[in-house]
């Protein structure tokens, strides 16, 4: 059963896809579309399997960019989120600020960040972790106020104070919301590294982007936006692994 619905789940699209990538080979082919400006997929797989050996050390990278500033961007969001939800007065202080914040994008920051820290790992990390921090903040944040307030009053009849109720009540209830942003996040992270890299870096997808649009290499950009994509989907399904292990009661 479960076989089956797979198959009807992925069957239209890859016939979608299927059909796209024949239509394109053949404008490509016939000279609707010239190689300059979009080649033959035939030709980008070609070109990805020769580059193959020389991308690995960007594609370890940018995962290692986008990795590591997932996890202090979750960590930073997560955090802020229940200091928030356990002082009134914090959030009342923090919450516009945060929001503000937000009107800058964290891409814009990255010069910056580079001349504080550098050109090494550091800078990439932090545009990560700024690019998924928000998403994790404001989730959690929205979960545990919609808390079961019936739940909550309980755990303070029993003689339980604000910090238990906290820990009991809602963490627990934010800890779906949180995921649900976690998810949203993933999607983000390996963009993030990515267009850090374009400002200053010695290695990584942009590096490899840079490098070709200069030279006027079409075939290795989209190749490199090719791995992007396949990075990306790949991350998306590792978090959504682990949300799906923290909630087993949600697998369905």
């Amino acid at each position: 059963m479960r076989t089956r619905a797979a198959f009807h789940a992925v069957w239209p699209p890859a016939l979608l896809a299927a059909a796209l990538l024949l239509v394109w080979e053949r404008a490509a082919r016939s000279g609707v579309l010239p190689a300059f400006v979009l080649p033959a997929p035939s030709d980008i797989a070609t070109r990805a399997v020769e580059a193959a050996p020389t991308l690995v050390p960007h594609v370890t990278t940018t995962l290692t960019e986008a990795g590591l500033g997932l996890l202090v961007g979750v960590a930073a969001g997560g955090l802020l989120a229940v200091a928030t939800a356990a002082s009134t007065w914090l959030s009342r202080a923090v919450g516009p600020l945060i929001t503000v914040t937000q009107t800058i994008p964290s891409i814009v920051l990255a010069p910056l960040l580079v001349l504080w820290m550098g050109f090494g790992l550091a800078p990439k990390v932090v545009v990560v972790a700024l690019t998924v921090f928000f998403p994790v903040l404001v989730s959690a944040t929205a979960a545990m106020r919609e808390a079961d307030v019936a739940l909550a009053d309980m755990v303070r009849g029993l003689g339980g104070g604000r910090l238990r109720t906290l820990v009991v009540v809602r963490v627990p209830a934010a800890l779906p919301g949180a995921l649900a942003g976690l998810r949203v996040a993933a999607t983000y992270a390996i963009g993030a590294a990515v267009v850090a890299e374009y400002l200053a870096a010695s290695s990584g997808l942009g590096v490899v982007v840079q490098r070709a649009r200069k030279s006027y290499d079409v075939e290795l950009v989209l190749v490199a936006i090719a791995a992007v994509s396949v990075l990306t989907a790949l991350v998306y399904v590792v978090v959504d692994l682990v949300c799906r292990g923290a909630l087993p009661w949600q697998r369905r």
